[in-house]
C-alpha cells in the first residue's frame, strides 16, 4: 500500500510526499533499507526508464522522476555508510570503483548498485555518469581498484563498453574483475562475457554472492 503511494506521488509529480512516504517507511521500519532500494526505488527507476525508451512519458517528467528517487538515495546514504562499516573488517572486502562510460547518461542503477557493495563492506568510488576516458585512467592509475564496475543502459553503448574494459586490462591487469549491470545487458547475459566483462550484477542478492565469493577466496574456506 505504501509502494503504490509512493508510485502515486511519482506520476503525479508530487517530489515532497513522495520522498517523505519512503523515508518515513523507512525510519518507521515499515520498509529496510535493501528492501527499499529493490523493492521501491528499482521497479519505480526500471519503470521510468522502459517509459522513456517506449517515448510514452515527456523527457523531462523522467527526468523529474529521477530526481526523486536520487534525493531517496542520498538520505540514505549515511545508513548506507554506517551499515557497511560492520562489514569492512571481513575478508575479500576490495578497492572498487564504479561509473558509467562516456556517453551513457543514467547512473542511478549504478549509484544504487555503488550503495550495495558499500553495505557489504567495500571500499567504493563512484564516479557517476557519462566518465570522460581521461578522468577514468587518471583515477584507475590513483586508485589502483581491485575492481571495476560499469553500468550501462543504453545497448549502443556497449561498443564503449568493450573498448573501455580493454583499457582496464591494459592499464590494472588481467586480475582485475570487471563486474557489469544495465539494461543494455538484461536481454542478453551472454554479451557480459562477450565484451571482457566477469560478472553481471543487478540487485542486492547478486552484490552478496560475489562478496561471499570473493571471502571464500581470500579465506580459503
Amino acid at each position: 500500500m505504501l509502494y503504490e503511494k509512493f508510485v502515486e506521488c511519482l506520476e503525479n509529480d508530487d517530489k515532497p510526499n513522495a520522498v517523505r512516504i519512503a523515508l518515513d517507511a523507512l525510519e518507521t521500519g515499515k520498509v529496510g533499507l535493501v528492501e527499499l532500494y529493490t523493492e521501491w526505488l528499482t521497479p519505480a527507476q526500471n519503470k521510468m526508464e522502459l517509459e522513456e525508451r517506449r517515448e510514452s512519458v515527456a523527457i523531462w517528467k523522467e527526468h523529474f522522476r529521477t530526481s526523486v528517487v536520487r534525493t531517496v538515495i542520498e538520505y540514505c546514504y549515511p545508513r548506507v555508510v554506517n551499515d557497511g562499516l560492520q562489514n569492512s573488517d571481513k575478508k575479500g572486502r576490495k578497492k572498487i570503483l564504479i561509473f558509467c562510460p562516456a556517453e551513457e547518461y543514467h547512473d542511478v542503477g549504478a549509484r544504487m548498485i555503488a550503495d550495495f557493495f558499500t553495505l557489504c563492506g567495500h571500499q567504493v568510488y563512484f564516479l557517476g555518469a557519462n566518465t570522460p576516458p581521461e578522468a577514468l585512467l587518471q583515477a584507475m592509475v590513483r586508485l589502483q581498484p581491485a575492481v571495476i564496475a560499469m553500468g550501462v543502459s543504453n545497448y549502443f553503448n556497449l561498443v564503449v563498453a568493450k573498448r573501455t574494459i580493454e583499457d582496464v586490462r591494459k592499464i590494472l591487469g588481467k586480475d582485475t574483475s570487471i563486474v557489469l549491470g544495465g539494461a543494455a545487458f538484461k536481454e542478453n547475459l551472454a554479451v557480459v562475457k562477450e565484451i571482457g566483462g566477469d560478472f553481471y550484477v543487478d540487485s542486492y542478492n547478486a552484490v552478496a554472492r560475489i562478496t561471499e565469493g570473493w571471502e571464500i577466496d581470500e579465506t580459503g574456506i
